[in-house]
């Protein structure tokens, strides 16, 4: 696991991470997500696991035509590599153990993972029994106006 004083690459801007096995992950993400490469230049990797959440990209390896770092598997990833943290971070964020992940390529630990990267929508208020009603009444209201009613 990352300890808090160690840099936190999902956190930090893409374009300030100079390993090239990080960027090629970036740009095969955004070949899965049909998303621009240049529009993440200044922007971080949570923020593109985020707009993939949001608007509900479909990732699969069908999305990807040329895997490089996807299709490797975690555990065959080298210790202490950018992106072997950035899968690290991603599992420590999604409450899961990079354990967990061993025997399984980078593109389904990013799968499951990358949901930690939005933010909880709120869940919807129900309406209470008196807010029920007095919609109900206004809709019966609206009706008989229509109808001439009153």
């Amino acid at each position: 696991m990352t300890s808090d004083t160690e840099a936190k690459y999902t956190e930090t801007k893409i374009c300030e991470i100079d390993d090239s096995d990080f960027q090629a992950l970036v740009s095969e993400l955004c070949l899965c997500f049909d998303l621009e490469r240049d529009d993440f230049a200044n922007r971080k990797l949570s923020d593109l696991l985020m707009i993939s959440v949001i608007e509900d990209k479909e990732m699969t390896r069908l999305h990807a035509p040329i895997e490089r770092i996807l299709a490797t598997k975690v555990d065959k990833l080298l210790h202490g590599s950018v992106v072997r943290v950035v899968c690290e971070e991603l599992a420590e964020r999604a409450r899961q153990r990079i354990e967990t992940f061993d025997g399984k390529t980078v593109l389904s630990l990013i799968k499951k993972c990358r949901k930690s990267c939005a933010p909880q929508l709120p869940r919807p208020r129900r309406e209470s029994g008196r807010e029920s009603k007095r919609l109900f009444d206004l809709h019966l209201r609206e009706q008989r106006r229509k109808n001439g009613v009153y």
